[in-house]
């Protein structure tokens, strides 16, 4: 009991000290705890420096970091109040804006993530990471053209980026062009090579019933990332079409034991 007692004084005097402080210390302190990653410490003093001088020049900017260590927390809906009003105070912060938007494609709202990366291009139409993100968005949106114009001006910007490659690699598979697809991928893989590249590619080759390049990409997958369900998933599918029925049975088993739900597994398997 005394103990509790100590620890709950102890954490009064630690929240007076901190109102305490200037207002310079308090935002120096919320750097800190942001640079150890202590999110919900951050938080605080920030909250603090807020509270001790509203109208401060970095005002703007606190708001900013102070939505950012709330989403760090899951605090969603805090996160985008704190990342509007600092927008309405500083409407064209191109760096503002774009974590507006990666908020927003984290609480799914593609429409409102899309409006904000394209006020990003609006004020720098050379923003690549914006150009990219919209593309995939359009991409989503079933907007094709308006996709493949954003992937070419990353291009045009800079010829060998990786999300031009990417971009374009996505581009095609989703419109079918399985070749060209893999063309990017293996780009890719050469220059940046991931689980996420090379199960891509796999994909492709099993629409273009190229099974063994299928199956050295899913292998290599793999040998990096033994637990990725859609791994499993896609060596179902290459199974399934060599007909090899135990072979199936077992890898549908791991993929759902590592995470595929049932429904994710029955559209995969069986989509033309």
């Amino acid at each position: 009991m005394k103990k509790i007692i100590v620890i709950a004084i102890l954490s009064i005097v630690s929240v007076t000290e901190a109102v305490a402080q200037s207002y310079y210390s308090l935002v120096d302190s919320a750097e800190f705890y942001i640079g150890g990653h202590e999110w919900d410490k951050a938080e605080r003093f920030i909250q603090l420096a807020l509270k001790k001088e509203p109208d401060s020049q970095n005002t703007s900017l606190l708001l900013s970091n102070l939505a950012t260590v709330q989403r760090y927390q899951g605090k969603l809906q805090e996160a985008l109040k704190n990342y509007t009003i600092a927008l309405f105070m500083t409407p064209n912060a191109v760096t503002l804006i774009r974590n507006r938007a990666s908020l927003y494609l984290d609480m799914d709202s593609i429409d409102r993530a899309y409006d904000d990366y394209s006020r990003v291009l609006e004020l720098d139409g050379h923003d690549i990471e914006a150009l990219y993100n919209r593309g995939i968005l359009s991409l989503e949106r079933k907007q094709m053209e308006e996709s493949k114009a954003d992937f070419q001006k990353i291009k045009d910007i800079s010829p060998n980026s990786y999300f031009a490659y990417n971009g374009f690699a996505m581009w095609y598979k989703a419109n079918g062009n399985f070749a060209k697809a893999i063309e990017n991928y293996s780009i890719i893989i050469k220059e940046r090579p991931s689980i996420n590249a090379l199960a891509n590619r796999a994909e492709c080759f099993l629409e273009l019933k190229q099974l063994n390049n299928a199956e050295a990409d899913i292998r290599n997958a793999l040998t990096t990332d033994p637990r990725n369900g859609f791994l499993y998933l896609l060596r179902a599918k290459l199974n399934r079409l060599r007909f090899e029925s135990d072979a199936v049975q077992r890898d549908v088993q791991l993929a759902k034991d590592y995470g595929v739900e049932d429904a994710v597994v029955e559209s995969f398997l069986h989509k033309d």
